[in-house]
């Protein structure tokens, strides 16, 4: 329940954040300001639920939730099965027995493990999916020539149609762009790679695959 409890909460904050974001800062130009927000609303949002807080809700409303709970709970959470006496047969030869052998106790099937198996298995396959881009990126970077400058390192491959950063490599194709518009390109993906922007990139996708069910993991990711 503390588990359930959580994922409410967390995805429940997560939307305020994503949202209010999108409503109030998308469109301004402090960039360094909204990175900072969108990041501190994330971690407040995984963490202000695991915080205790002083209940300073009115008492009738406290026993309304507590009645609530009461009613809910027993609906969303398998009961436990009933335990059997302890029973026990002697035999003449002076061995006892247990009247009821003990059996496996069997987990009754719920939409609560239902939803939990779905989520695992959406989870594994995103995962998956992120791993393979990410192997086939790291592919290319290695098949490619690279140069070496001061705070970056320029991968070029004819195979790459739109230049790129990633962490401490620029990816491009020379072919595609004049000399004046490669040296705007490499002052564009410099400013990306000297602010560990990938890290947010990374961070954001990994944050649309844990909470992939949840529309404002996307809205944040965006």
């Amino acid at each position: 329940m503390e588990t359930l409890r959580y994922v409410v909460l967390a995805n429940g904050l997560l939307a305020i954040v994503s949202i209010g974001f999108y409503v109030l800062l998308r469109r301004e130009t402090f960039f360094g300001a909204n990175r900072l927000a969108l990041w501190l609303g994330l971690t407040a949002s995984l963490v202000l639920p695991l915080v205790e807080l002083p209940d300073w809700r009115p008492k009738p409303v406290q026993t309304f939730m507590q009645r609530t709970a009461q009613v809910i709970v027993p609906k969303v959470l398998p009961s436990p099965p009933p335990s059997q006496p302890d029973v026990t047969i002697t035999f003449p030869n002076g061995r006892t027995y247990p009247a009821f052998p003990l059996r496996s106790v069997e987990t009754g099937w719920s939409w609560l493990n239902g939803l939990i198996g779905l989520y695992a298995v959406v989870l594994i396959l995103l995962l998956g999916r992120f791993g393979v881009r990410l192997r086939s990126l790291m592919q290319l970077i290695r098949q490619s020539a690279k140069e070496r400058y001061d705070d970056f390192t320029l991968v070029r491959n004819d195979d790459v149609t739109s230049p790129f950063s990633f962490f401490g490599w620029v990816v491009l194709n020379p072919n595609y762009h004049a000399p004046d518009e490669l040296e705007q390109i490499l002052r564009h993906e410099r400013v990306h790679v000297r602010a560990w922007h990938s890290v947010d990139m990374v961070g954001a996708e990994l944050v649309s695959i844990v909470f992939w069910f949840n529309p404002a993991a996307h809205v944040f990711r965006r």
